[in-house]
């Protein structure tokens, strides 16, 4: 997996526990859905980077079927 075609969809800093998990997809030790799953860890603000950067280097997965749960930062049933 390239890293120049996912450049538009990083934020400027990225947090070190994100960026180890980048690492891991972009050597294909995760699954896109486990990328979508920790990425956003330490930031749920991440969650549209990720969404992203799935949608780039992966087509076939839907990145909308992954729901965010309460320990994903999402505010859930309320």
């Amino acid at each position: 997996m390239e890293l120049a075609s996912i450049a538009s969809c990083l934020p400027n800093e990225i947090h070190s526990f994100s960026q180890l998990m980048l690492d891991y997809y972009l050597n294909g030790r995760l699954s896109s859905n486990e990328f979508m799953r920790w990425f956003h860890m330490p930031n749920s603000e991440y969650l549209q980077y990720s969404k992203c950067i799935v949608t780039a280097l992966d087509p076939n997965y839907d990145p909308t079927a992954f729901v965010p749960g309460v320990m994903d930062g999402a505010n859930v049933g309320g």
